[in-house]
C-alpha cells in the first residue's frame, strides 16, 4: 500500500509541475482588429507662384497654370502591424470640352507606404498630382494592410476660368 501511495504522490507532484501556474498570463490570442480607417479626403491647390497651399478659387492663375492639385488623406486610428500600410490614390477625369477649350481627361495613380502612424490617432498623408481643368474629378483612396482593406471616394472638380 505504501508503494501505491508513493506513486500517487509522485504522479500528483509531476502533474502540478507541468500544469500552468494560477494567475499566469493567458495564452497568446489573436491580435485585436486593426483600428485605422480613412476619415476624409480634401482637395486643395498648391500655387507655385505663391508657394503655398490655397483654396481652389484662390489660385493666382485662374486657368490652372502653375498649380498642382494638393490632396490630403486623413487617417483615423492606430496601427501596430509589422508590415507597412499601403495608401493608394487614384484620380480620374473624363475627356471633355467646354467654352474654355478641350480637356484631355486624365488618370493618375500614386501609392504611399506608411510604416508608422501618428501617436495621437490622426495622420494626414499628402499627395501632389498634376492639376488639369476638369468639371468631374473622382478621387478614390484605398487603404490596405494586414487585415485592412477600405476605400473612400470624393467627387470634386478642378475648375478653371472660362
Amino acid at each position: 500500500m505504501t508503494a501505491r501511495l508513493h506513486l500517487r504522490a509522485l504522479a500528483l507532484g509531476c502533474s502540478l509541475l507541468l500544469a500552468p501556474a494560477a494567475g499566469s498570463a493567458p495564452a497568446a490570442s489573436k491580435p485585436a482588429a486593426p483600428g485605422v480607417s480613412i476619415a476624409s479626403i480634401e482637395a486643395q491647390v498648391y500655387d507655385r507662384q505663391q508657394g503655398a497651399v490655397v483654396a481652389m478659387d484662390a489660385a493666382s492663375d485662374p486657368y490652372g497654370m502653375n498649380v498642382d492639385a494638393f490632396i490630403v488623406v486623413k487617417l483615423q486610428g492606430t496601427y501596430d502591424g509589422s508590415a507597412p500600410l499601403k495608401l493608394k490614390l487614384q484620380a480620374t477625369a473624363p475627356k471633355e470640352s467646354s467654352e474654355a477649350g478641350e480637356s484631355p481627361g486624365f488618370k493618375v495613380t500614386q501609392t504611399r507606404e506608411l510604416h508608422a502612424l501618428a501617436e495621437k490617432g490622426v495622420t494626414q498623408v499628402p499627395f501632389l498630382i498634376p492639376y488639369v481643368c476638369a468639371s468631374k474629378v473622382k478621387l478614390t483612396v484605398t487603404l490596405t494592410g494586414t487585415g485592412i482593406k477600405s476605400s473612400k471616394t470624393l467627387d470634386t472638380s478642378f475648375p478653371c476660368a472660362e
